[in-house]
């Protein structure tokens, strides 16, 4: 039986000592195998440092000065990483039991998979799950549309080759729509693979950038049209989708506005097999 890849996961941080030893213990506790953990700190002066000091031995990398940023403070952190398998895990959320043998297992027993996500899971201060969805299609064509909403990215995990193709950074002129820019590349060359499962969890607290959700909107819809000015029309869906305005649509509004987006969404893993291969897997790891 093949070896789980190397996972090579990032945590930005600056100032979150408040939960950033949950975040810390929700990777570790997850006893993977083969994990690359990766710290870029900001230059904290919260106490972070402290409490990140406790689990040095298991960070294959600190980086702790200021940067401009979190895709400045996340690009200096894949700069260090070496998995086949990559992702970010943002230092007030955490990542829930057993998911990254679930991630190494399904990108092993999938090789033409390049990018998956999982359950849009919400927790509270107190870790407390407010709510768990199933991951929605999103395609390129869905991008260019404006329907967006949402790929959850403490639950999405991706192959080294996929960063590589699609030019191996985080926009840095961006300041919150980092992850939907990515997810945007990364969309062009590779269909997002849905798992029903929970992965990540997103914690909602005060405070936090993601409360300035019409800025967020707002930065996106730039990064949109600027993918729409340099789309080339391959079919009638994606002609159709470049002549209309852009504008911010919910999924329905864009299904009726564009009646072929359906068509184009990829299947969800099936999920009976692959959870008895990854269990199968995770114990032969244990």
């Amino acid at each position: 039986m093949p070896e789980l890849p190397r996972i090579s996961l990032v945590i930005p941080n600056l100032n979150c000592a408040k939960f950033i030893e949950r975040t810390i213990r929700s990777v570790l506790d997850q006893n993977y195998p083969n994990l690359e953990l990766i710290l870029s700190d900001g230059g904290s002066t919260d106490g972070s440092l402290e409490i990140i000091e406790k689990y040095r031995p298991h960070f294959s990398h600190i980086i702790s000065e200021p940067d401009s940023g979190q895709a400045n403070a996340l690009n200096k952190g894949f700069a260090f990483a070496t998995g086949e398998i990559m992702g970010w895990i943002n230092s007030d959320d955490i990542l829930l039991p057993d998911s990254l043998s679930l991630v190494g297992s399904l990108f092993t027993l999938n090789q033409k998979t390049e990018w998956l996500t999982g359950r849009l899971t919400v927790i509270d201060e107190n870790d407390q799950v407010q709510c768990a969805v199933r991951p929605r299609p999103l395609t390129h064509e869905r991008f260019l549309a404006a329907d967006y909403q949402w790929i959850q990215q403490e639950s999405t995990f991706w192959r080294r080759s996929l960063w590589t193709r699609a030019g191996g950074y985080l926009d840095e002129s961006l300041s919150l729509a980092v992850d939907g820019e990515l997810w945007l590349r990364f969309s062009r060359y590779a269909q997002l693979t849905s798992v029903h499962k929970q992965i990540g969890a997103f914690r909602v607290r005060s405070g936090q950038r993601s409360e300035a959700i019409d800025e967020y909107h707002a930065e996106m819809l730039k990064v949109i049209d600027r993918e729409r000015r340099n789309a080339t029309e391959t079919n009638d869906l994606t002609k159709t989708i470049l002549d209309a305005p852009l504008q911010l649509r919910q999924r329905k509004e864009a299904e009726a506005t564009f009646p072929g987006l359906r068509k184009r969404d990829p299947k969800p893993f099936k999920r009976t097999k692959l959870w008895k291969h990854a269990l199968v897997r995770r114990m032969h790891h244990i």
